[in-house]
């Protein structure tokens, strides 16, 4: 329980997000439970990355139990390390191999959503290579294709090397002699925004433009490019991997072609400064008709360890599966919510210890375990019952506890309203 002093403007993006059941995109720091070992496990991950290696791991939970806010979670932690983070959401019209765009689309989502420790919130591609730019400049170097071109001869290792080379030179002659149009004609280019090799050729001169079979192969060169502008790697989150289920069967196997590349490279040691982290059901990893067990080289590459059991799991392999809240750390995330609402000021707290214990007691009573095994919904009821406290002033816990009402989700396939935690 934190005793930070809390902004309104946090309290503000964490109190509107827990009401609808999703994950809050700042001060998630304030209402954080648990999740101590997994965290560990990140931050040697980040130490492998930062090293030189190659990680991937794939979060595996039920509905509710907090996947996406650990990749949150993940992410900040993954800044305190000096790594770049891309952050995308598969879906339908986004995936990691296709022919029609959609795997195009994917990165361009994970393009604009980089982010660093000081620009957290994504839309971090520009602030990277001005920061190389400005690494030149200081070096005493001027900014011309001579000199360019010399700084990024360590990126010639990499697929696809001399047309990124040519852009980011593009960029940064454009940015020396202040040309905002060719500098955005460059950013759309290394975020995959051109769809035709034309209009490509004429605005930047290159041939080609960032297609649906290369985005893995771009993916390991952004990771190269991040750390010659001083950072220590890329970590690549992307959510909502059980989506695949839901592709015909031709394409969902090319899907788990990539997914068999990334863990093949970074277990065998052929790529850099690069770690994954997906998130998914356990149904999809375990499905052997359409989840990733129904692909035999990826259910033999994600299998458990034969050891591993309640209370002493492995958390060491690629597969690392949330348990559920207990009671006990839904309790300590009621305080935390309690906290947020007085914005860290004990004298502003709507309810005290003891009817926070008689609230999640009702609650218990009510739903049983599904109070903490997906606590969403518990949730969206605490932040309703403070609320209520909130805008009448002369209520007490006493006129809600008896007659609040949770109705259960319908339908627990939609990943999309959960709250995770």
């Amino acid at each position: 329980m934190s005793e930070n002093i809390i902004k309104p403007r946090e309290k503000k993006a964490i109190v509107g997000s827990l009401k609808v059941g999703i994950v809050p995109k700042i001060g998630i720091q304030h209402i954080q439970v648990g999740r101590s070992r997994e965290i560990a496990e990140m931050l040697n991950d980040f130490e492998v990355i930062s090293s030189g290696g190659a990680t991937t791991r794939f979060i595996i939970g039920d509905y509710g139990c907090g996947k996406t806010f650990f990749l949150t979670l993940s992410k900040l932690v993954a800044h305190e390390s000096n790594l770049v983070v891309a952050f995308a959401d598969i879906s339908i019209s986004k995936v990691l191999s296709s022919s029609d765009g959609k795997a195009r689309a994917l990165f361009s989502e994970l393009i604009n959503n980089l982010s660093t420790k000081t620009k957290p919130d994504g839309g971090a591609l520009q602030l990277i290579i001005e920061k190389w730019a400005t690494s030149l400049i200081k070096s005493g170097l001027e900014i011309n294709v001579e000199n360019i071109h010399k700084q990024l001869l360590p990126m010639e290792k990499y697929v696809n090397s001399y047309d990124f080379s040519k852009v980011i030179t593009e960029y940064l002659l454009a940015y020396d002699r202040g040309d905002d149009i060719q500098m955005s004609n460059a950013l759309r280019w290394l975020r995959a925004e051109y769809t035709t090799k034309t209009d490509a050729r004429k605005d930047l001169g290159v041939r080609t433009i960032i297609n649906d079979s290369e985005i893995y192969d771009y993916l390991k060169l952004y990771a190269g490019f991040v750390t010659l502008a001083g950072y220590n790697g890329l970590v690549v989150n992307i959510d909502e991997l059980a989506v695949l289920q839901r592709l015909q069967s031709q394409i969902r196997n090319k899907n788990y072609e990539v997914l068999l590349s990334i863990i093949n490279d970074s277990t065998q040691g052929s790529t850099e400064h690069i770690g994954f982290i997906f998130s998914g059901t356990p149904a999809f990893l375990e499905d052997k008709y359409k989840g990733m067990n129904s692909y035999e080289a990826l259910e033999t590459r994600l299998a458990d360890n034969p050891n591993s059991k309640k209370g002493m799991e492995d958390l060491s392999g690629p597969v690392i599966r949330l348990s559920n809240l207990s009671p006990e750390e839904l309790y300590v995330l009621f305080f935390n919510i309690r906290n947020v609402f007085a914005l860290g000021d004990k004298s502003k707290y709507l309810v005290t210890d003891l009817e926070i214990q008689q609230y999640l007691q009702s609650l218990l009573n009510k739903l049983g375990t599904q109070a903490y095994l997906s606590p969403r919904e518990s949730n969206k009821a605490f932040v309703g019952l403070l609320t209520q406290l909130e805008n009448y002033p002369n209520s007490s816990i006493s006129d809600f506890i008896d007659t609040q009402t949770i109705i259960p989700d319908k339908n627990e396939e939609d990943e999309l309203f959960e709250f995770k935690l």
